[in-house]
């Protein structure tokens, strides 16, 4: 199996890929624990002027313990539920901060032969059109490749560093949805979910709305998102970001090519950032496998036309089919009015126009 084909499993099994449960055999509840560990050493350049060395959890893949399952129902139905948890190895803080157990993902819900319709905590489709089909750079070399750039005044509802994931392409849950995800019609899947602001006297305030679809034929694919989050901090919950996503991938003997083109924009102050990822992933051998992603990001007038050029590259060596380690690294030149490079995942901002990242890890499935 080519590295491509072990990346996806990687999602499956760090459950990653939230609502591909399995079919129950012979009629039978099906419950599985299931996760993913990593860390390693990282370098940040440039950070307050300096240089700084720490442990860091995975970047290539998050942390993450699973619960998920199923239960047949008779007539090709079921019940699904999946509780999705990321956590740093390093301190063992679970992501979201206190109370936040689940906060990666979760639901319940019912499937059968056209799809499946679950209710809860949930991912939107610029995930699971985009990345979970291998259009990003952050699907070949993860946290680094994810887009953050010098746009701190962007404002996004769930991060204090203001442009962190910007496009929701790393995976951002939004809370009280509705979902439906289609089965595959001969290589067609498609999507749509809600998320209820709960608003008094309101059903459109701090609401969301998301719709995905995918294509794929042979050993090509192309999907398309749009997500629109309003939160109740932006103009009383009648504004937000909004997200359009469009990716295409084509891969042949050992390659895999893909490209990925997102527009955030905030809705409330009109400030937007278009971003471009190209990437190559390549397999060596069964054992070596390396990629490297171009990624281009560019803040309109509202950022001050800020703008960023980064390239991350990754190579690894699987010592099984479940263990993994591997170099993961980063460059990024940021131009403008006062831009400060910030590569997604380093320590900090930088405290110029350029910062370099780098790992050596070790990952882990189970």
């Amino acid at each position: 199996m080519n590295h491509h084909g072990i990346w996806v499993r990687s999602f499956i099994t760090a459950g990653l890929l939230g609502g591909a449960l399995a079919n129950p055999a012979q009629a039978q509840s099906n419950v599985e624990i299931s996760g993913l560990l990593g860390a390693g050493v990282g370098y940040s350049s440039n950070v307050g002027g300096g240089a700084a060395v720490t442990a860091n959890p995975g970047v290539l893949r998050p942390n993450a313990l699973i619960v998920r399952g199923t239960e047949d129902l008779g007539g090709g139905n079921r019940a699904v539920f999946y509780l999705g948890s990321l956590f740093s190895i390093v301190n063992g803080n679970v992501f979201g901060g206190p109370g936040s157990l689940f906060s990666r993902e979760s639901y319940v819900g019912l499937a059968n032969r056209y799809g499946t319709l679950t209710l809860g905590n949930q991912r939107d489709f610029m995930f699971d059109s985009l990345t979970l089909n291998r259009y990003p750079g952050s699907f070949f070399e993860g946290a680094y490749a994810a887009h953050q750039g010098p746009f701190a005044k962007f404002g996004v509802s769930y991060s204090a560093q203001g442009s962190f994931d910007f496009d929701r392409v790393n995976g951002e849950a939004i809370a009280n949805t509705v979902k439906f995800k289609s089965a595959d019609f001969s290589g067609l899947t498609f999507g749509a979910m809600y998320g209820f602001g709960g608003a008094p006297g309101s059903f459109g305030k701090s609401s969301a709305s998301s719709f995905g679809i995918n294509y794929e034929y042979a050993n090509a694919g192309i999907g398309a998102a749009y997500t629109m989050v309003k939160s109740p901090q932006t103009n009383n919950g009648n504004d937000g970001i909004r997200n359009i996503g469009l990716g295409v991938r084509y891969g042949f003997d050992k390659v895999l090519i893909s490209a990925l083109a997102t527009i955030s924009r905030n809705t409330a102050t009109g400030a937007q950032i278009n971003a471009f990822d190209v990437s190559v992933g390549y397999d060596f051998s069964a054992a070596w496998y390396a990629s490297a992603t171009y990624t281009h990001m560019r803040g309109n007038a509202q950022l001050n036309d800020n703008r960023a050029n980064q390239l991350t590259s990754l190579v690894g060596y699987r010592l099984s089919k479940r263990t993994t380690v591997y170099v993961d690294a980063a460059l990024q030149i940021a131009s403008g009015n006062g831009a400060k490079a910030q590569v997604n995942a380093s320590i900090g901002p930088a405290s110029g126009d350029h910062q370099f990242v780098s790992t050596v890890s070790i990952q882990h499935t189970f």
